[in-house]
């Protein structure tokens, strides 16, 4: 589906077809069932698609003319921010929308990551290393790695350290070759079921759905193109946050649940002026 078409004058709305369950609504947005078999919200794709999307500033700071031409509303995330013209050549463009793609994904696991174990080590949880920075060197034991740190004890089995590097090199050097090439092996997928390699064929490489959309969520075409958005404005937001998050533990030593509780507990005593105005600061990693 392309992307312009959306924005064509629409024709008198035809009945609306058994398939899906759609509602119209006033100003264009349209009531689709939710993931988990409810109602969300109304999709209007105008406000992040088109000339008249949203932009970084408010119409009154920035005028639609100000924008660069090569922005044109049809890439997820499109708000006409491109200072350093980098946008200019079409490929160029589609290059740095996969590796932005790439790096917001796994910024995304990464904030998760570093978040929640330190937030359940915080509150009684008996997980090792719970603080992001801390966590290899609970890990590592001499030259072994206990590499299954499962909190209740079930599995303990340490693994030489250069095993434990040589598979995981092995499993993502695998993994990258098959996005790469647009290719994979057979497999299972929750909700697909078994499926053979020729399910991988003519897969879009950034979003390929099929056995990597398990639950459905993008099998409307409109629900797809707002959940583009959704993702590209989540992962540049957590690629910003794992930025901070490696910044304020050189800063305090400590990990970023351990700094929120003691802003939330004294916002005036201890905050970003406190700590870096702080004369016994010592800068700790």
């Amino acid at each position: 589906m392309q992307i312009n078409a959306l924005f064509k004058p629409k024709a008198t709305p035809a009945a609306p077809k058994t398939a899906k369950k759609s509602v119209v609504k006033s100003g264009g947005g349209k009531k689709t069932g939710g993931w988990l078999g409810g109602q969300s919200g109304t999709i209007n794709l105008d406000k992040w698609y088109g000339p008249d999307r949203k932009l970084f500033l408010p119409s009154g700071l920035l005028d639609t003319a100000d924008i660069p031409e090569y922005l044109n509303g049809e890439l997820p995330g499109d708000y006409g921010y491109d200072p350093l013209g980098l946008g200019k050549d079409p490929e160029t463009v589609a290059k740095y929308r996969v590796n932005e793609l790439l790096h917001a994904r796994w910024a995304m696991l990464a904030a998760a990551g570093i978040i929640i174990p330190e937030g359940l080590q915080a509150n009684g949880a008996p997980i090792k290393g719970g603080v992001w920075f801390e966590t290899g060197a609970e890990m590592l034991n001499g030259g072994t790695l206990n590499y299954f740190a499962v909190p209740w004890g079930i599995v303990s089995n340490p693994l030489p350290l250069f095993a434990v590097v040589a598979v995981e090199v092995g499993l993502m050097g695998a993994v990258e070759f098959y996005r790469r090439n647009g290719a994979g092996p057979a497999g299972y997928s929750p909700g697909v079921g078994k499926f053979d390699s020729s399910v991988f064929d003519g897969l879009d490489s950034i979003y390929p759905g099929g056995p990597f959309d398990p639950l459905g969520l993008a099998d409307d075409p409109e629900v797809l193109q707002e959940l583009k958005v959704k993702e590209i404005k989540n992962g540049r937001l957590a690629m910003v946050s794992v930025l901070g998050f490696a910044v304020q533990s050189y800063v305090t030593g400590e990990g970023p649940y351990a700094n929120w509780i003691k802003h939330v507990a004294d916002p005036f005593g201890y905050n970003l002026l406190t700590v870096l105005g702080n004369e016994d600061r010592i800068p700790t990693l």
